[in-house]
Parts: structure tokens; sequence; C-alpha cells
């Protein structure tokens, strides 16, 4: 069974339909945006949780500020992060939706793309990321790790769904049911 990185950075289970859905090979144009929908339901609870995520760094850097600790990033950096992350769920549910819009999934590759740059500057900005101190001793750190591993699996989601609406859309569509003893058409014929 797959893990999935929890809200408080801990693995824990991925549903078995989503774990399913990775490893299905679709049949046929219904059976691709059956999948589909389960990628992208798998998707969107890793926004989920990378949003939750996002709030744990939020409140502990809100203590650290407290405290006087030193930071490199602005206090509102995880809150503005939440909503780019929201705003990818949003353009994937369009993107779903809408089936293979070439626009659409380009919009969802940028908008994860500079979603993972963002997070990524963030790790090398922590001082448990130069060796400054051990990643355990910085919550922060170890949040900002766990939102980049569940990142990791949202770009494989992602292609994913994305791949199998383009199957989907590729699919022949089912020829149209005739009466019983009806004579076949010009339209029920396949091509020559």
């Amino acid at each position: 069974m797959a893990t999935a990185s929890r809200s408080d950075g801990i693995p824990g289970s991925t549903p078995p339909q989503a774990a399913a859905s990775a490893q299905q090979p679709a049949t046929s144009g219904h059976d691709s945006l059956a999948v589909a929908r389960q990628d992208l339901d798998a998707l969107l609870g890793d926004l989920a949780g990378v949003c939750g995520q996002l709030e744990e760094l939020a409140t502990t850097w809100r203590r650290e500020h407290t405290s006087g600790t030193p930071r490199q990033l602005p206090l509102a950096f995880p809150h503005r992060l939440q909503g780019a992350a929201r705003q990818l769920a949003g353009t994937l549910k369009a993107l779903a939706e809408a089936g293979p819009e070439p626009d659409l999934a380009a919009s969802a590759v940028a908008q994860l793309a500079a979603l993972r740059g963002e997070v990524a500057v963030a790790v090398s900005d922590r001082p448990g990321q130069r060796g400054d101190s051990t990643p355990g001793h910085d919550p922060g750190a170890a949040l900002l790790t766990g939102i980049e591993h569940t990142l990791s699996r949202v770009i494989t989601r992602q292609q994913s769904l994305i791949s199998r609406l383009d199957d989907s859309a590729e699919a022949p569509a089912p020829a149209p049911a005739r009466a019983r003893g009806e004579p076949p058409t010009a339209r029920d014929e396949p091509p020559r």
C-alpha cells in the first residue's frame, strides 16, 4: 500500500482506491475518465494536506516570531502558499470537468512548479537545512520537508490525471445501439 504524509508530516496511508488508480491500466475512454476522477480526488486530498501543513507552519512561525527567533521569510509566506495550493486545486477541478484542455493542463503544471519552487527556496533558507542545526530540532524545517514530499506525490498524480484525460479523449466513442433486425447504416460501419 502506498503511503501519504498527513497534515502533521507523519506518514499515513493512501486510500486503497487512490493507490489502485495509479496502478490500473485504463481499457477505455470511460474507464480512463473514472480513474481520472480517482486521480483528481487523490490530488485534491494531497493539496488539502499541503494546506494543513502550511497552516501548521504558519503557527510554528508565529511562535518563533513571538520568541524572537530570526526568520528569512515573512510570516505571510505560508498563507500565500495556501492560496497557491487552493488555486491549483481549482485549476485541476476545472481541467477534470473540461477534459483534455491544453491551456488548463499547462496552467496546472506551471502553478505546481511555482508552488514547488517556493517551498524549495523556503527549505534551503531554514537553518536546519544548512547544517546549523538538525532538522529534528527545527519543526519548521520538518514541516517544509513534509510539504516537499507531498508535492512530489502531487506531481506524479497530476501527470497521471492529465494523461488519463488525454487517453479518454482519444478513445473511440461507442457505436449507437440499433434496434433488433435493423440493418446497419453507413454510420455504423467501421471506416475503410
